[in-house]
């Protein structure tokens, strides 16, 4: 899959390195063009951001509902005869990212289990996520699970409080955010267990038709908007705003507020920091004078 088969509005994630910190930047996708994926503008105090090293790009294409990545190599302000938007280059292909499993949905509802059936000693779990083809349960930090284990969960779920019951058998042993965790395979999937995944997706996905498309010309084709902006990206022009902050991994913050020479008043925290030590030094002079009396 390329860029040009990203749907028009769909969600895009960036994720780069500053000084060793990682930052997610959101924007979204208008349409691909010849050099790239063409997507809203992204700024910073009425700067634009340009990422002059490779970051990585995760997509929610909303054609199909499904999570791409892929590694940019630039992502440029550009300037067109629409406005200025943001270019995202790249010489890989889109891969998904669920393409290899089957895709999760997070639960996060307290549960009960018991082991290999025995129903007279129930234990307390959270249901942290399920699939199609699994399921993984957050347990007490005493609780000693192995593979091959066999467990009976139940829990309830949705504006009704549905309760749903299903079997399962221990596959691996984790830990989520320092907790205890075991993941498994689900033994018997039933037609409530559907049902709940089923509307899990729909809550995910947004009907294509209840989100509106970002159309530059409503009087022209989106073919014919696409040669254009080609086009204009050809000429090499210049965006009209403020310079470009580069971004960068290494050496200072360009997003500190206090490396952008466009902002030259002082912050309310600032100022008032600033007056707390006028405040504390003015104290201090005066228990100097003191102790010479």
């Amino acid at each position: 899959m390329n860029v040009n088969d990203i749907a028009n509005g769909s969600e895009v994630k960036i994720y780069a390195a500053i000084g060793g910190h990682s930052i997610v930047i959101m924007t979204e996708a208008i349409f691909g063009v010849s050099t790239g994926l063409l997507v809203k503008p992204i700024e910073y105090f009425g700067k634009y951001m340009q990422f002059l090293e490779p970051s990585q790009v995760q997509i929610m294409n909303k054609r199909d509902g499904r999570v791409y990545k892929f590694e940019s190599t630039t992502i440029t302000p550009v300037k067109t005869r629409y406005g200025n938007y943001h270019l995202i280059r790249t010489t890989s292909k889109l891969e998904p990212l669920n393409s290899r499993r089957a895709e999760r949905f997070y639960i996060e509802k307290l549960g009960l289990y018991s082991v290999n059936g025995n129903n007279t000693n129930l234990k307390n779990c959270i249901v942290h996520d399920i699939s199609m083809r699994g399921i993984s349960l957050i347990v007490d930090k005493d609780t000693v699970l192995k593979p091959g284990d066999a467990l009976d969960v139940m829990f309830r779920y949705g504006a009704m409080l549905h309760n749903y019951e299903l079997s399962i058998v221990v596959v691996r042993n984790f830990d989520i955010q320092g907790r205890n965790a075991v993941g498994c395979s689900i033994a018997n999937l039933n037609v409530d267990l559907i049902g709940l995944l089923t509307s899990k997706k729909n809550e995910k996905y947004t009907n294509l038709d209840e989100t509106p498309e970002i159309n530059l010309n409503p009087e022209i084709s989106r073919k014919q908007q696409i040669q254009e902006v080609d086009e204009d990206i050809a000429k090499e022009l210049v965006p009209e705003k403020h310079k470009s902050i580069n971004i960068t991994s290494n050496g200072a913050n360009p997003l500190d507020p206090a490396n952008l020479e466009h902002i030259t008043d002082k912050s309310l925290r600032q100022k008032k920091k600033e007056e707390k030590m006028a405040q504390q030094a003015k104290e201090i002079e005066n228990l100097l004078d003191l102790r010479d009396i």
